[in-house]
């Protein structure tokens, strides 16, 4: 039985909130779904029947893992589910106006020393928002041990989505484990999803349904906390609406950090779940709904998130010592308290982010190279 949304008129097909008017009719809601089915876990796509199978054993899965990737991870969405909790407050959060540093302007250890850290940061989150256009890699791991270890297959998604247009760019690297030499690749171009073939050397068209070329994402192509592409109004009320839930941003001060031959300013900022007057903690789902706030859709724009809706996250933000853009983000999750008797959410796993704004959309290229993706992490593969 699927799940639906307060109102009907959504229900959860678990990657995304769909239209109902997309739902086969002999699954059309008897009544309304308080909560959802507990929580599984992805589970692959079979091998399409009659397809070759690869040279090596280990990569016997090979296929599986390309269409696993399209899985959303599973998020136990529970009574948070689509619509706004309300919590007590006034509205009446106003602006930090303290010192802070802008683009081009010196950037020391001095002078990050100097900064408030909320007004610091809430100008890089509207500079990462106003952004035209947010290239993110991400990849996902559903505890620290596989973040740390890698010995389980993971995906690297590289996306780029141009609001204005609704047209995007994917692509993906899936691997078997952190020594895995030859991961497979696939990049969208025409609606058709291309993997690279390491015996042939060249790419070829996957032989199967590809939805993720033809239809915009919601799987590991955002950052859970906020989306490039909005303009200044819509960014400022963003951050107004996250203000009126006090205590769930929590900027610490930034600091200079000198790695692998380059400088960046590292900012921690905890995004706390805190208490909703009418059913216990709320955490992502504010940053969703402070989006939603700001007149935008998160089923169509499409809005990503991997935690759950009632955790916080623990960002270590890596930003550009110019632009004050984010270049890399490590996020973990941070979990919730046991509420009036309920049970307590547990912190679910890390996610990796890196960052580049680029002017115009990237065009799919299909050279004579597998094109493996790969992420940056300033101070290496640690737990933050």
């Amino acid at each position: 039985m699927p799940t639906y949304s307060d109102d009907g008129q959504w229900w959860w097909d678990g990657r995304s909130w769909q239209p109902i008017s997309t739902l086969p009719p002999q699954q059309a809601p008897q009544q309304q779904a308080l909560y959802p089915p507990p929580e599984q876990a992805p589970r692959p796509a079979p091998q399409p029947p009659g397809y070759p199978k690869p040279p090596r054993k280990r990569r016997g899965v090979i296929w599986a893992v390309v269409a696993a990737v399209l899985l959303v991870i599973a998020v136990p969405v529970g009574i948070f589910g689509w619509r706004a909790l309300s919590k007590k407050d006034d509205g009446t959060a106003g602006a930090p106006h303290g010192k802070t540093i802008e683009p081009g302007q010196p950037v020391t250890a001095q002078t990050l020393g100097e900064v408030d850290p909320a007004t610091f940061f809430e100008g890089v989150a509207k500079r990462q928002m106003t952004q035209p256009l947010g290239r993110l890699k991400v990849s996902y791991f559903e505890s620290p041990r596989k973040f740390l270890a890698r010995d389980d297959s993971w995906t690297i998604t590289d996306s780029v989505i141009d609001h204005k247009t609704d047209k995007f760019y994917f692509a993906t690297t899936s691997r078997a484990n952190a020594n895995d030499n030859e991961p497979t690749s696939a990049i969208c171009k025409g609606g058709k999803s291309y993997s690279w073939n390491h015996i042939l050397k060249k790419w070829q068209v996957v032989p199967f349904d590809s939805p993720e070329c033809y239809k915009k994402q919601s799987f590991n192509t955002g950052d859970g906390l906020f989306s490039s592409g909005l303009t200044p109004g819509q960014a400022d009320t963003v951050l107004a609406k996250l203000r009126s839930y006090s205590g769930y941003v929590n900027p610490a001060k930034p600091t200079l950090l000198s790695a692998g031959g380059r400088t960046y300013v590292r900012q921690v900022v905890d995004f706390k779940p805190v208490v909703l007057t009418d059913v216990g903690y709320g955490g992502t789902a504010i940053s969703m709904w402070a989006f939603r706030d700001a007149g935008l859709d998160p089923v169509t724009w499409p809005w990503s998130n991997p935690y759950p809706l009632g955790v916080g996250i623990h960002a270590v933000y890596y930003l550009d010592a110019k632009t004050l853009l984010p270049v890399a983000t490590f996020e973990k999750g941070i979990g919730a308290p046991a509420y009036n008797g309920g049970a307590a959410i547990p912190a679910p796993g890390i996610q990796v982010v890196n960052y580049t704004f680029p002017k115009t959309l990237p065009a799919p290229v299909l050279n004579n190279s597998p094109q493996y993706l790969s992420l940056l992490l300033p101070q290496g593969w640690k737990v933050q």
